[in-house]
């Protein structure tokens, strides 16, 4: 296959349809915000962004190795959102691991899930630039890590700790949810509005919601529930979409550097268009919010976020309020 400056019809069509897929993604939860809004959400928008601009990298790199500065800065925008998207399934996990530990999310643990999906690899690329003086990014061949000199090693050493860390979260999330105190721990009670000597809820609380100011709306009886759902789906998804994203970026760098064989552009359009349909399928078809969400639109329900509420509480903490449905019955204790 003889080498030219225009990207081959396998890396577009890879590249388009998981782009096209994840757009789709963002335009679904655009017009769902107002019901699914959450921390866990913001994630998902961030790590899609971080596969869309490394797919369109990808294309425009193939036509710009005979301009030196921008396969240079093409290289270098390649390395930070191939990182980004290691880092960004690495928060998902770490804000899974917080949930379910009730640990109370302020916003400066917000701002550290921003610093490690975008901040930790602007870090490691700018150090590796700093050190190489950008010797090593982009060839005359292609805009990528050269394979000489061991700069390479810069994408492949973070994004192992990436996943190798991601792997001990998750089992720490797991483990925590298959424990005896399970997602019923004190501190969720506690963030939920509960206190086992004054307040006892009777079953079911129909039209009884707490409203959280940071996370959204959710039922008082499935509040842990909830949690546990939100925790476990995030650990599936992890497994799933952690191993299929090396791979996809495995044969994208071996798509990129050997533009001879097809071989590795056929793999790479696979999983790379795989990726993007198996991301939709997790968090949108089968994700159990944006179904409820659905059929909130659908029969116009009011605004979760913005309702009735008439006050709200800091750091996420829950607002109990009741809904149109009556309350069955609450219980004081003495």
């Amino acid at each position: 296959m003889e080498y030219s400056g225009v990207p081959s019809v396998t890396l577009i069509v890879g590249c388009g349809l998981s782009c096209l897929s994840l757009i789709t993604l963002a335009v679904i939860y655009a017009v769902l915000w107002r019901y699914i809004r959450s921390e866990r959400s913001i994630i998902l928008l961030n790590f899609c962004l971080s596969i869309v601009c490394s797919n369109i990298l990808i294309l425009v790199g193939q036509t710009q190795t005979h301009n030196v500065g921008v396969c240079i800065m093409t290289t270098a925008f390649l390395h930070f959102f191939f990182l980004a998207s290691f880092c960004w399934v690495l928060t998902e996990a770490w804000q899974s691991y917080m949930a379910v530990t009730g640990k109370v999310r302020t916003r400066l643990i917000r701002k550290r899930f921003l610093c490690l999906g975008w901040g930790l690899p602007a870090l490691v690329v700018a150090i590796s630039m700093g050190f190489t003086k950008t010797k090593g990014y982009g060839t005359p061949l292609y805009c990528w890590l050269s394979l000489e000199g061991g700069l390479l090693y810069a994408f492949v050493g973070p994004a192992a700790a990436v996943v190798l860390v991601n792997m001990v979260i998750g089992i720490l999330v797991f483990n925590k949810l298959v424990s005896r105190d399970g997602i019923l721990d004190k501190k969720l009670k506690h963030r939920a509005g509960y206190d086992s000597t004054s307040l006892q809820m009777s079953e079911p609380h129909t039209g009884l919601t707490l409203k959280c100011a940071k996370c959204g709306v959710v039922s008082t009886t499935a509040l842990s529930a909830t949690t546990a759902s939100n925790a476990m789906a995030s650990l599936w998804s992890s497994c799933v979409v952690l191993p299929l994203l090396a791979l996809t970026w495995m044969s994208a760098v071996l798509a990129m550097t050997d533009k001879r064989s097809i071989l590795f552009q056929i793999l790479f359009a696979v999983f790379d268009s795989l990726q993007g349909f198996v991301i939709v399928m997790v968090h949108c078809i089968l994700r159990r919010e944006v179904q409820d969400a659905f059929r909130c639109r659908l029969r116009n329900c009011q605004d979760p976020i913005s309702g009735d509420a008439t006050g709200t509480f800091p750091n996420g903490h829950a607002q109990i309020m009741v809904g149109t449905v009556t309350l069955l019955s609450v219980v004081i204790r003495d």
